[in-house]
């Protein structure tokens, strides 16, 4: 049996999952409670704001998560369009592995959670942290400054849309087509700026993000 002191942990754990393949309005407290095998009573004792709480942490989760990949895998790797491959494989092997079930687990709240919440604002602030990371990221491998968060924020737009598209056809091509362009633009604007002297332009900087 489950100890009763890690039932939030494993009610956080279920309702990303769930979130992930139903939907924020899909998924009601009893699933997450059949999921993680809570008690009960630990709806009232853990989340007593309900569901926008219960909500709230898993975005909390998500972020914390998120932020750690790219670091780790910045640590790994040696260029900023590893970077960028290795952020949306991730993604990509975890679409998989759930049979194509399973997307993001911010972006439903965000389609069906009234954007004045208390919830709203945890998702955004979960999307500009990740950003921010990716970018300083990016730039610690050599992108220029300046175009470094736009292109963490197409890569971050990229993975939402390809999450979508690859549930949608259940195949995983558009998937790494996008993943190969960013990564090549990532390695393009490192190589331009290391011939420039450090001060390469890009038309993606340019054009903002």
């Amino acid at each position: 049996m489950p100890r009763r002191t890690d039932s939030k942990a494993r009610m956080v754990t279920a309702a990303r999952g769930l979130f992930r393949e139903r939907g924020y309005l899909g998924t009601a407290m009893s699933d997450v409670l059949a999921a993680s095998a809570a008690p009960r009573g630990s709806v009232y004792f853990h989340f007593p704001g309900g569901k926008e709480e219960l909500g709230t942490e898993v975005v909390l989760t998500h972020s914390a998560e998120t932020t750690a990949l790219i670091n780790r895998v910045a640590l790994r790797v040696d260029t900023p369009g590893e970077i960028i491959r290795g952020f949306l494989d991730a993604s990509l092997e975890r679409l998989v592995a759930s049979g194509y079930r399973q997307g993001c687990a911010v972006a439903p709240i965000v389609l069906e959670v009234p954007q004045t919440s208390t919830l709203s604002e945890a998702t955004r602030r979960s999307f500009q942290d990740s950003v921010v990371i990716l970018a300083a990221r990016l730039t610690e491998k050599g992108v220029p400054a300046e175009a470094a968060h736009p292109l963490a924020a197409a890569a971050y737009a990229a993975l939402e849309g390809a999450l979508i598209i690859s549930r949608s056809l259940r195949s995983t091509t558009s998937f790494e087509t996008l993943r190969d362009v960013l990564a090549a633009e990532a390695d393009r604007l490192r190589d331009e700026a290391a011939g420039a002297g450090g001060d390469g332009a890009s038309a993606l900087a340019a054009g903002g993000a």
